[in-house]
């Protein structure tokens, strides 16, 4: 009888305490916070050592990237102001007593700096610990990826999440399993895109989207999502700069005067040389805009290369990348091309610094242009004219190209050919006017010229807001 009793108090033992012993295995998940770059040597050594980490289970991988996503350097530089960290990358953080920075450091130290933390703590910038149970995703600022067995969350876009946001997207990230993580989801499914990181790429097969965040995995596909809208992919992470940022950018520098004028005076010689021949006027112009677009495209390689050279020598990209955030140090560039815009409204002068061609430049250039008597020519004196356009044109390619320098030229290059669509648009709209007859070269610099303040308004105004939205961390 003694042991028929002690089998059903085993039994109940068994069937009351098994379920919290399981629950509590599941609750015991490490958390870190790592900060590393795509093209940082030193972090492709470091990333796949804690990525097989992370597939082991059990650890959970909060990542900033710096060098890409330029806007989570403020992150870097806020954990470095609450927790003293240094601004170099990689870096990793469990907690405040648990800090590593360089590849060789992390990878000797990962295992025994998992099994000392503590499980479900999140360290946020503001110098908070917080359960993972109690987080608000919002709170882990800007745009991480959180990297879990099989899975991982892409946060796109800052926006407010519901509770059941928040919640689902917490549950896909610390479920034991995957047909946990994705057996409540109520999202959109999307195409998943391979992700790059330090060590390489990572392929999912499926996506979904919820609110700003992208959820990605292998294995199991979700039954509760809606349909895959065709053609829907998940955007590169490049450096979280939209089409309407790369428009705003493009549409300050397009209607700076400088060019309208150069185009103007192209124009004039083409007529003067060609009397009644609209065609070859048409043709100058095309060939005239083209070799700008060309020759701005090799700007904006030139422009992306020396960020990534900046990116290399260290204390520099420290000091860019963490203490001010190279947002904060464009837009403040951003805010100075404004007020100078402005200054040019209420104050004319002409030849200003930053926004016009310098008068001793002009008649250099007025003795180029003199040259284009044809298309062929005026192609030719476009290609060597651009370099006097630069110090009244450069100033909003240099931002854009800061925003994008992370991405490496090819990447870029959309970005740089819708930038220097945009710029060339009032030019192409010029040339077709004076092609069909509605509008003379002649008229074209003479509206320039009683215009010219207002243009600078419009550029000094998109560029103030642009400059503002930057610092701020909006834009």
């Amino acid at each position: 009888m003694k042991k028929i009793l002690n089998k059903i108090l085993i039994i109940i033992l068994t069937i009351f305490f098994l379920p919290l012993l399981s629950v509590r295995a599941q609750e015991e998940k490490k958390f870190s916070i790592s900060f590393t770059g795509i093209g940082c040597p030193h972090c492709a050594k470091v990333a796949p050592v804690l990525h097989k980490k992370v597939q082991e289970g059990g650890y959970i991988l909060i990542e900033y990237e710096i060098y890409k996503n330029i806007a989570n350097a403020q992150i870097l530089s806020k954990y470095s102001d609450e927790y003293d960290l240094s601004l170099g990358i990689p870096q990793i953080m469990f907690n405040k007593d648990s800090v590593q920075s360089g590849d060789t450091p992390i990878i000797n130290n990962i295992d025994q700096m998992i099994i000392d933390s503590n499980a479900n703590e999140i360290y946020l910038s503001d110098g908070s610990l917080i359960l993972f149970s109690d987080l608000n995703l919002s709170d882990l600022g800007r745009y991480p990826n959180i990297y879990a067995k099989d899975r991982i969350a892409i946060r796109r876009d800052i926006n407010i999440l519901s509770k059941e946001e928040n919640s689902q997207i917490k549950n896909f990230i610390y479920s034991d399993t995957i047909e946990k993580a994705i057996q409540n989801l109520d999202a959109k499914e999307i195409k998943p895109t391979p992700v790059s990181y330090p060590g390489g790429t990572l392929e999912y097969e499926n996506a979904v989207k919820i609110n700003g965040w992208i959820l990605q995995w292998n294995g199991q596909k979700t039954t509760n999502g809606n349909t895959t809208e065709e053609g829907e992919t998940i955007a590169e992470e490049s450096s979280n700069i939209s089409i309407g940022k790369i428009i705003s950018l493009g549409l300050a520098d397009s209607v700076n005067p400088c060019a309208l004028s150069v185009l103007a005076l192209v124009l004039i010689a083409i007529i003067t040389y060609n009397p009644g021949k609209r065609k070859k006027v048409l043709l100058a112009g095309l060939s005239f805009i083209l070799a700008v677009l060309i020759m701005y495209l090799v700007y904006g390689f030139l422009i992306i290369k020396a960020f990534e050279v900046v990116q290399s020598i260290t204390s520099i990209r420290e000091f860019l990348y963490g203490k001010l955030g190279i947002n904060f140090i464009l837009g403040i560039g951003a805010i100075i091309l404004g007020i100078l815009g402005l200054k040019d409204f209420f104050s004319y002068k002409p030849g200003s610094v930053g926004t016009e061609m310098p008068l001793f430049l002009r008649p250099k250039v007025s003795k180029l242009i003199s040259k284009a008597t044809s298309p062929l020519a005026a192609f030719g004196v476009g290609i060597f004219v651009t370099l006097f356009l630069l110090p009244c044109t450069i100033g909003p390619y240099i931002i854009l190209g800061g925003l994008i320098a992370g991405e490496g030229f090819l990447n870029a290059l959309p970005s740089l050919v819708l930038y220097n669509f945009i710029f060339i648009l009032p030019m192409l709209i010029t040339t077709f006017l004076v092609y069909i007859g509605s509008k003379k070269a002649e008229n074209v610099k003479d509206w320039k010229e009683k215009n010219v303040r207002y243009m600078h308004l419009a550029a000094g105004i998109l560029m103030l807001l642009i400059g503002i939205l930057m610092v701020t961390g909006k834009f």
